[in-house]
Parts: structure tokens; C-alpha cells; sequence
């Protein structure tokens, strides 16, 4: 490969990462949604807007306008709940609906909202803006899950709002009783858990309608709003179904009759952010379907359904565990059921998890995780210094080249045959690599992507300060670290010599510091802090290339 092949290889494989930054941010597909029409025999399609119509193979009402309600109950149940609290969490069971709801957890604080300076500055112009600038507010109170919603809401036919339940204590043991208007009884008990973040949860239908009842279902559901995204952290439906996550980020896919179906064995259920999550275990159920829709009440959420049947007088008790916390990997993934995959590190987990476990050991020595990510960004560029110095070294070499390899062009222009010959014995007679200069860069990329999305999606990182940033997992509201990047990327293109390069591959590589710091500058702190650290490096050390290694001398 010349030197302009070299630089158009590199060229590529910038643009193939901006391809990417953008890919993600804005052109990932959603999750596939299944029609309702290839469900299985066994399989019952769910829909959660009352002005829809089920499939005849459903077993569903036909006319979902009507759909079960609970009417009051013989004896007013008045508003109540009952508290539930453990030392890293607490939440309530409140008689409407008899969910679990408005969870805290106590070693989190909640979301800073985060204003940066030029969105400021453009709703100040546009009247928008209210009182002064300031670039973080709020964050002081303990995080907050289900504030609106609740885990473990229960009932039959299509996802519906519960009625009144009345709740009792039985010491930590929490129970709520509810009677639906077509003679369901529910009963669903809450018991602290084991393990940290979670709670075991029994659900029990008894049938005394008279006539069989289809369609039995548990679920758990909040209310969303806002745009949910790769680069955004609004809670929205997840589950795991199937072998792998799939979520909904786009809450018009559930407007209406419409909904998301979801086929195959259910692993876990619920809502969640990039860093938190509430979701329901099913244990010995059988679970092959989830669905995702929007209740009456506005609240969205995911819930498991039983296709089988509850005769006449029969019972049937759903047990299963709850994790309400953080993403953490170190709780999860003792927990199996694949709940570790809730942190979607991607394609390339392996080495995000490794990366992440150093990011962790420096943590623990220098107690900060902006530091940390320093550290171990000197570690990375350390570790491939070799590859990387083969490519600088590689890339001089063919520059010093440069001069033969274009004579030699113009002498053999006519046999194309020939001219490779010569050229590739040039390159032997000087110890010349062709690919030296773009096959170490394209061996690094994993570990590129991988600590990309260790950035992106560690809870460790959540509501973490460095210097003046106060949420290395959020943007940096002064702007600051991103121009000090883009600023970076303009001086260690002027190190690069673009002779060779044609009009508009210089033009285009000239642009990548104003398209790259545009991503910047809506990416995570931590992680630009991590782009601009290993950007420093790497102008350090092709510098220090250039002043030890010596061009090849020009051939006879």
C-alpha cells in the first residue's frame, strides 16, 4: 500500500467512526416488533389501548372498547399504603392498583438536570429562557424509581388500570387483596429478598367468575416521557425475551392500537434507564410472550402473559423475583436469569468488562473516577504503543518513499504488471510494510468501541465528579472539554502531511474536527474526557516519533 493508499485507508476508518457515532446516535433500528398474526397456537396477543380489537385467536373480548374494569367494591376501601424498606432501598404498596411504587434508593442521588450554555443562550434569544444560566440544578435527593408507576400490578384479559386493593402487614411481609368486577380475586404478596435490590413476589388468582379466564398477566409500568436514546437516559419498557434485550424507545410505536409483542422465552421484564432498572424475574412460569403498551391512565410498561386458561374455581399462583436497583454488573450478574446483559455493552462486552474492571482497580487507588479514567487511558495507549509506533514508523518510511514510488509510477505507467513487481520490491529492499499503517489502527478498534460504551453505559460512572464537572455521565455544560478536543484534533491533523492527498480527501479530513466535536459535545464528559486524554497522547507520541526516527534515505 502507498502512502496515499495508507492515508486513504486511515481516512476511511475516520469516517467509518463518525459513520458510527451517528449510526448510534440517531439511526439505530428498533427492536423487531412481531404482528400480532404470527403468534403461535399457544401464544395470546395482548392489546393495551381499550379502543382496539383482538385477533379472534386471542381469546381476548372481541370488542376492546370494553374491557374488564373493577367497579367499586361492596366496602370502600379508603387510599392507603404500607411501607417497605430495606437498608439500600424503600418504597410503598398503595391500595390503587396494589403495586409497589415510589422507590428510592438511598446510595443514589437523582438526576441533575444538566443545561449546557449554547442551549441557554438559544432560548435566551428566543425569549425561551427563564431567570439566569445554571449549568447544573437539582441532584440532591435520593434517586427515585416509579414515582408514578408501580411493579407487580396484576389481572386478566388485556393490560388494564387495577382497581382498589386493600393491604395488610404480616411483619416484613406485605399483601394485597383486590377484587376485579368479573369475580377474579387477586392476592399479591411482597417479601424483602436475599440479595441486595430485590424482593420475592407471589401472585394468585382465584377464579370465581363462573366461566373460564384467559390471558392472565403481571406487569410493571411508569410514566414516560421525553426522547430515549442511545446518548438520552428516560426510562422506557425493557425486557429480555428470546435470547437478548430488546426495549422501546419510541413511545408512538405504543399510541393507540398500537403495541409491541414480543415472542419467546422471558428471561425478566420492566422499565429502566441506562443505569437503572425495575424488572421481574419469572421463576418456573414458562413465560414465552411480553408486551408493551400504554394504559388508560397514561402509564406505559411491559407485562408477562399467561396464555393458559384459569377455569372455573381454579387457582393459579405467579412467582417471581423483583431486582429494583442499579445496573450493576458485580449485583447482577451472581443473580443469572441474564441479568447482566441489562448493561448492553455490545458487540464487544468482553473487553468493556475488562476495561471496566480496571477502571474500577485505579478507582480504588486514586478514589476518583475522572482520574481514573486518565489512568487507564494511559494504560490503553501503553499497551498498543507498539502497534501504534509500528504505524507512525511505517507511515515515514513510506513518506521518505514517496519520491521513488512516484518515478517509478511515471517509468512503468504502461505495465501495470511491472510497476507492482518493482514497487513491492522496494518496499522488501526497505523493510517497508505496505499494510504497517493502517493494520495496527484497525487491530485496536474493538478495544476503541469497547471502552466507548464502558463510558456510555458503567453505573459506576452515575453522578460522579471531576474538576469543575459534577456528572461525568452527562454533557459538559460549559463545553469546555469537547473544544479542547476538537482544538487537539486540528493540531495533530497539522502533524499529518496531506502532499499527497487529492483536494477533496484534504477537505473532508479537514472537516472531521467540526464533525467530530459536534458529537463531542452532546457525548457523555467522561467519556470525551477519555477521547481528549488519549488525543494528548497521541500527538506526544507521534512528536516523539518524528524527532527519533529518521526518514529511509532516498535509493541510488
Amino acid at each position: 500500500m502507498t502512502e496515499n493508499g495508507d492515508r486513504r485507508a486511515l481516512l476511511a476508518i475516520v469516517l467509518s467512526l463518525g459513520v458510527y457515532f451517528l449510526w448510534s446516535a440517531f439511526f439505530a433500528p428498533p427492536p423487531p416488533v412481531q404482528p400480532a398474526d404470527a403468534l403461535g397456537s399457544d401464544a395470546v396477543d395482548v392489546e393495551g389501548d381499550p379502543d382496539a380489537t383482538a385477533p379472534p385467536s386471542t381469546g381476548l373480548p372481541a370488542d376492546r372498547a370494553q374491557p374488564p374494569a373493577v367497579p367499586p367494591p361492596a366496602q370502600v376501601i379508603a387510599p392507603h399504603e404500607e411501607a417497605v424498606s430495606t437498608p439500600r432501598w424503600s418504597g410503598a404498596v398503595r391500595s390503587e392498583g396494589g403495586g409497589l411504587t415510589n422507590i428510592q434508593l438511598a446510595e443514589f442521588r437523582s438526576n441533575k438536570t444538566v443545561t449546557p450554555l449554547w442551549e441557554w443562550g438559544l432560548e435566551k434569544v428566543s425569549g425561551d429562557a427563564e431567570g439566569g444560566w445554571a449549568a447544573y440544578q437539582g441532584g440532591d435527593d435520593p434517586y427515585h424509581l416509579l414515582t408514578t408507576g408501580a411493579l407487580g400490578i396484576a389481572g386478566a384479559g388485556a393490560p388494564s388500570v387495577p382497581g382498589d386493593f386493600e393491604i395488610t402487614r404480616d411483619g416484613e411481609t406485605l399483601t394485597a387483596r383486590g377484587l376485579r368486577a368479573d369475580g377474579l380475586a387477586i392476592t399479591t404478596t411482597y417479601a424483602v429478598g436475599d440479595e441486595p435490590y430485590t424482593l420475592d413476589l407471589t401472585v394468585r388468582f382465584d377464579n370465581g367468575s363462573g366461566a373460564p379466564l384467559s390471558d392472565l398477566w403481571v406487569g410493571v409500568t411508569d410514566v414516560m416521557g421525553g426522547d430515549a436514546g442511545r446518548f438520552l437516559n428516560n426510562v422506557r419498557p425493557l425486557a429480555h425475551v428470546d435470547g437478548g434485550v430488546e426495549h422501546v424507545d419510541d413511545l408512538e410505536d405504543l399510541e393507540g392500537a398500537d403495541r409491541e409483542v414480543l415472542e419467546g422465552p422471558v428471561e425478566w421484564f420492566g422499565v429502566g434507564d441506562r443505569y437503572f432498572m425495575a424488572v421481574l424475574i419469572p421463576d418456573g412460569l414458562g413465560a414465552n410472550q411480553v408486551v408493551s403498551d400504554t394504559l388508560a391512565d397514561g402509564r406505559t410498561g411491559a407485562f408477562v402473559i399467561d396464555p393458559q386458561p384459569l377455569d372455573a374455581g381454579a387457582t393459579r399462583t405467579m412467582s417471581m423475583k423483583a431486582y429494583i436497583g442499579p445496573k450493576d454488573l458485580d449485583l447482577l450478574k451472581p443473580m443469572g436469569a441474564s441479568l447482566d446483559e441489562a448493561v448492553e455493552f455490545g458487540w464487544f462486552g468482553l473487553f468493556s468488562r475488562l476495561l471496566l474492571f480496571l477502571l474500577e482497580f485505579f478507582q480504588g487507588l486514586v478514589v476518583n473516577w475522572g482520574v481514573s479514567i486518565i489512568l487507564l487511558t494511559f494504560l490503553v495507549k501503553l499497551t498498543f504503543f507498539p502497534l501504534t509506533q509500528k504505524a507512525f514508523t511505517s507511515s515515514r518510511k513510506m513518506q521518505a518513499l514517496q519520491p521513488k514510488l512516484n518515478a517509478m509510477r511515471e517509468k512503468y505507467k504502461d505495465n501495470k504488471e511491472l510497476q507492482t513487481q518493482e514497487t513491492m520490491k522496494l518496499f522488501s529492499d526497505h523493510g517497508v510494510n505496505p499494510l504497517g499503517g493502517c493494520l495496527p489502527t484497525l487491530i485496536q478498534l474493538p478495544v476503541w468501541f469497547a471502552l466507548y460504551n464502558t463510558m456510555l453505559y458503567s453505573v459506576e460512572l452515575y453522578d460522579t465528579s471531576f474538576l469543575y464537572i459534577q456528572d461525568l455521565t452527562a454533557v459538559d455544560p460549559y463545553g469546555v472539554i469537547p473544544t479542547a478536543y476538537a482544538l487537539l484534533m486540528f493540531g495533530q491533523q497539522r502533524m499529518m502531511p496531506m502532499g499527497s492527498m487529492d483536494e477533496t480527501q484534504q477537505k473532508v479530513l479537514k472537516m472531521m474536527p467540526l464533525i467530530f466535536a459536534f458529537f463531542m459535545y452532546s457525548f457523555p464528559s467522561g467519556l470525551v474526557l477519555y477521547f481528549c486524554v488519549n488525543m494528548t497522547l497521541t500527538i506526544l507520541q507521534q512528536w516523539w516519533i518524528k524527532r527519533t526516527i529518521k526518514d529511509v534515505p532516498a535509493a541510488a
